[in-house]
């Protein structure tokens, strides 16, 4: 069995000597490193490996690692290290590509070589031979894309602060890869949006907010169906859920959860507007929640502590202590007053000691009534305090003490709105609210429309329109023809042709060069991208009847797309294409192709199906004898055999 290639970011050096430092925040930005002039990926890659480090080779020749050296800050100094890795996926233990297969690249050819774009968490260990296929571990690096030399690629994995990063957020992450795929001139991208912040899907909490998925703010739109939910549907899904009126789903959640009507009358009363429709609030919550600020030493409302409270004491109980500490501490005439003092004051109406230590231990910084509790260790003594501070004495001199919305908004921190928030998206779309509005015929529309939108996960950015047609002109200047060509490829000795033409390539050759020259080029180019047309043989141009020693300059019509026809000597087609058609998907929800969720196999007939779709939950195992309904119903209206 052959090694498996490690690299070890343990093993590297922080920081060698000569080794070129990037900027994380502009790198492959316009000029930084370098420019790209190349029209394609492939050209665009090498120009960039040129700047890198040079890691490792792996003994066999399966991979080929470059490091690059990222700034994320001056003072303090901090760095991460982008790992890209060059997979040779002729010697790769898997060739195929599911992901192309998931999103509906199937028919593409398999390319010669794979990049992968990682940047590893500092304890991480990159295994060469399994990196592009042992993907369930989704927070092994903070970000890691792979791209096809063809230039189209996925986005695989992205872990920002709520992923575990503790330096690059989220947004940095998307915007790093963007400006990385823009440079290199890849064409598409794919991904599977499961993006989670605070255990709330965030295709879902966007699309009731904003009509949209969050990664939509980089381009990326709806790609293909799973669970055969069309772009109809997702779209119709997302409307539902963004307009829904409060008034009707308020008063239906209030009865298995108090906290609903006062968490939206407080969002009403914070808002310039009437919020009506779920989107509305969910909208403002996300915005109001942006704008404020991240100190956490904002006063926030006791009562929201109360509501949730998980002690083994009643929220009655709890909010009278509260109470009690509090009028313990007027007496103080709002001086400082030591965690002991308190204490021995509260204890002669509440004889609970462990219930006064866990409301003294929750109490600081929150607002009771009219008032602030704050509480700090003294410096001197190293003795926690409290002290009172009237809320009127923080609002502004022209705001009258009890303006509502004002008031509210003084008690709000990040925290608090992300609590309401997680709390709204729990009662509403987790499992107790989904049975609650299925009962009800009036809303049983919004888990229905909420299930198609957490099905639609698979996602496709454009790149190529993007940049690409100046370069083209730039290149139209020199004395250089540039030409979009394709090639027409029949198969083994029946001459059958591939149903999908590669993607078109841009070929660049001289003003002089002759037709026999520009089919031995693109002969070249398509040898050099793909693993199945190693021995693709040109034989002509479709719609050309000249010589090959005419001129491509005067034959050929440069402003349209070029078809060369030839052939391979390859007999199994499904080899040399990413996804093969080996199975057959027949799923009661009308699903005809893989779309990346688990399949279960009919032991009769060989149909595969969803596993959801025929009662198998996602948390059980697969069983391992399976028979489809069609199949059960034929076998229980066979006659019986009498012996």
């Amino acid at each position: 069995m052959r090694p498996m290639m490690v690299l070890s970011l343990e093993n590297l050096p922080k920081r060698k000597r000569g080794e070129v430092v990037f900027k994380f925040e502009s790198f492959c930005e316009s000029g930084y490193p370098t420019r790209f002039t190349g029209l394609s990926f492939r050209e665009n890659i090498g120009t960039l490996l040129g700047f890198g480090t040079a890691e490792l080779t792996g003994a066999h020749g399966e991979a080929k690692f470059w490091s690059f050296q990222l700034e994320l800050n001056r003072h303090p100094p901090a760095f991460v290290k982008l790992v890209i890795v060059e997979e040779d996926v002729k010697k790769s233990s898997c060739r195929q590509c599911h992901f192309c297969r998931f999103i509906g690249w199937g028919e593409h050819l398999i390319c010669n070589k794979r990049f992968h774009f990682v940047l590893p968490r500092k304890e991480t260990t990159i295994h060469a031979s399994r990196l592009f296929i042992e993907m369930h571990n989704q927070k092994q690096h903070l970000m890691h894309g792979v791209v096809h030399l063809n230039g189209f690629g996925h986005l695989l994995s992205i872990n920002g602060f709520s992923g575990g990063s503790e330096l690059i957020s989220g947004n940095q992450l998307l915007d790093f890869w963007d400006r990385i795929c823009l440079a290199l001139c890849v064409r598409k991208i794919s991904l599977s949006d499961n993006a989670k912040k605070d255990n709330m899907y965030l295709r879902l909490l966007y699309g009731v907010a904003y009509g949209k998925t969050w990664f939509n703010q980089w381009g990326y739109g709806f790609a293909r169906p799973n669970y055969a939910v069309t772009y109809e549907m997702y779209s119709q899904s997302i409307g539902t859920l963004k307009s829904f009126p409060l008034q009707l789903l308020v008063p239906q959640l209030a009865s298995q959860s108090r906290e609903i009507p006062f968490i939206v009358a407080k969002y009403q009363a914070i808002s310039s507007q009437r919020l009506v429709t779920l989107g509305e609030l969910f909208k403002f919550m996300l915005e109001f929640k942006s704008r404020l600020p991240c100190n956490s030493l904002a006063p926030m409302d006791y009562s929201g502590i109360i509501s949730e409270n998980t002690s083994r004491w009643s929220a009655k109980r709890v909010e009278m202590a509260a109470r009690v500490i509090v009028e313990a501490l007027k007496r103080s005439e709002l001086r400082w007053v030591t965690r002991q003092e308190v204490r021995d004051t509260a204890r002669a109406y509440i004889g609970d000691t462990g219930l006064l230590d866990f409301v003294l231990k929750s109490l600081g910084n929150h607002v009771v009534g009219n008032y602030i509790v704050r509480r700090m260790v003294n410096p001197v003594t190293k003795v926690l305090e409290y002290c009172l501070e009237d809320l009127s004495s923080v609002l502004p001199p022209n705001v009258n003490g009890n303006n509502g919305r004002m008031r509210v908004r003084l008690q709000m921190t990040r925290v608090q709105v992300t609590r309401d928030l997680s709390h709204l998206y729990r009662q509403i779309f987790g499992e107790s609210g989904q049975g609650l509005l299925h009962a009800n015929e009036t809303l049983s529309v919004v888990p229905v429309a909420a299930r198609m939108v957490m099905d639609t996960k698979h996602f496709v950015k454009d790149y190529h329109s993007q940049g690409v047609e100046q370069k083209i002109i730039e290149v139209a200047y020199h004395d250089y023809v540039n030409l979009n060509c394709t090639i027409r490829v029949k198969v083994g000795a029946k001459n059958s042709t591939m149903k999908q033409l590669p993607s078109f390539e841009n070929v660049t050759v001289s003003k002089n060069a002759t037709v026999g020259e520009l089919k031995l080029e693109v002969q070249r180019c398509f040898r050099e991208i793909y693993l199945g047309l190693n021995n693709f043989m040109v034989e002509s141009i479709v719609g050309f009847e000249g010589l090959d020693s005419y001129l491509v300059y005067d034959s050929i019509n440069l402003k349209s797309s070029v078809i060369i026809q030839g052939s391979i000597e390859q007999t199994d087609i499904n080899s040399i294409l990413e996804g093969s058609n080996d199975i057959v998907v027949k799923c009661a929800c009308g699903a005809r192709d893989e779309d990346g969720e688990r399949l279960i196999c009919c032991d009769i007939c060989e149909v595969w199906q969803h596993t959801r779709c025929v009662g198998v939950s996602d948390t059980d195992e697969v069983p391992h004898v399976f028979l489809c309904s069609r199949c059960e119903n034929d076998i229980v209206s066979l006659d019986p055999i009498n012996f």
